[in-house]
């Protein structure tokens, strides 16, 4: 049997957590490409049979792909544009884990009218909207929707009740730059850090407040009574107030290299981290207000990688839809609505079964 042919652009710990997952199936042939041989260097570590390759010096990135069937865009946010130029040229599916700029999908349209093109295909933008599109598909008459992300420690052990389990710079990013909601039905700019509110999730109490970035398109969420959608960050109690603090009181907001430092050499690795997923569907059954929340948490689980929780579901998820494309359970060409496909049926595949934890109800 011929095998699905996947280039992952990013050595990182998105793409190599991706590249470790597809690798142990047997169904994909992968190849890892880096300018960085540092990078390259970290991922021959794990000892996989994977090709790796460097950037070539030109920078002709489609040159890569001949042959393949898939471009991933594991890459920071500047760099997506070139990956999926690539893609466009090469004429490969492609597949990317960020909230897509209008000049990446202008770059795109092209090649969705013959390849499958897979946007924001992490957790958040990503495994997210899935989850909040499927609570809606379950409910009526919601006027409400509140998304919740929360990769935390297990356990608490600083004032801040937190650690580096993602980049720093997207920390920054998602607490400093503004967001958007919808409001009475129209998108709206909101600014990060606001409309605090608690909630607690099997005994533990936890804080929520905006933050930016979250969603890839919140036209993905409709419907005749929707009026108002919202994205929060799940921390433990105090995040908020220390955040503040650093940002605003000490005007580390203005000082970005001196924020980054900071939390770099202050803030320690996490790998023992629990990711939660919490949505919340408010509405009207005539007079009565009703509403529904779902809790989907996750756990690192056991992998031949130190990857967290966060990165496992995030490339556990893009496996997924990876996986359901080589099946032809999902279309061939087209942008693709991976939002609308069914949480559970997602939840039951191998990718991502061995890390999901049910909860109790909120």
């Amino acid at each position: 049997m011929t095998k699905f042919k996947v280039t992952i652009f990013g050595a990182g710990n998105l793409g190599s957590a991706l590249a470790v997952a597809l690798n142990k199936t047997g169904v994909f042939a992968v190849q890892m490409i880096d300018p960085s041989e540092d990078a390259l260097e970290r991922f021959r570590r794990l000892d996989l049979d994977i090709a790796i390759r460097a950037f070539p010096a030109g920078g002709d990135l489609h040159l890569l792909l001949e042959g393949q069937d898939l471009a991933v865009a594991a890459v920071p946010d500047g760099s997506v544009a070139q990956i999926a130029a690539a893609a466009a040229r090469a004429g490969t599916h492609y597949l990317d884990f960020v909230c897509t700029d209008p000049q990446t999908r202008t770059i795109l349209e092209p090649l969705s009218g013959r390849r499958a093109v897979l946007l924001g295909c992490g957790v958040s933008p990503g495994f997210i909207g899935n989850v909040g599109c499927g609570l809606l598909q379950g409910c009526s008459d919601v006027a409400d929707l509140t998304l919740r992300v929360g990769a935390l420690p297990r356990f608490a052990t600083n004032r801040l009740g937190y650690g580096q389990i993602w980049n720093i710079d997207g920390l920054i990013d998602e607490y400093t730059r503004p967001g958007v909601a919808i409001r009475d039905g129209r998108i709206t700019p909101i600014s990060p850090l606001e409309e605090y509110g608690q909630i607690a999730i099997d005994g533990v109490t936890y804080e929520e407040f905006t933050t930016s970035g979250g969603v890839e398109d919140l036209e993905i969420f409709s419907g005749p009574a929707l009026r108002n959608v919202t994205f929060k960050t799940l921390r433990y109690p105090g995040h908020l107030d220390y955040m503040r603090f650093l940002l605003d009181d000490l005007g580390l907001r203005q000082r970005r290299d001196m924020l980054k430092s900071l939390l770099y050499n202050g803030l320690p690795l996490v790998e023992d981290d629990v990711l939660m997923l919490v949505a919340t569907a408010r509405g009207y059954i005539g007079r009565q207000p009703t509403g529904r929340t779902v809790v989907y948490r996750f756990s690192p689980g056991i992998a031949p990688a130190p990857f967290n929780a966060l990165t496992s579901v995030a490339s556990g998820y893009a496996a997924s839809l990876i996986a359901m494309l080589h099946e032809g359970e999902i279309a061939p060409r087209g942008i693709i609505a991976h939002h609308l496909i069914d949480t559970e049926l997602l939840l039951s595949r191998d990718f991502l079964r061995p890390l999901f934890l049910r909860s109790a109800p909120v």
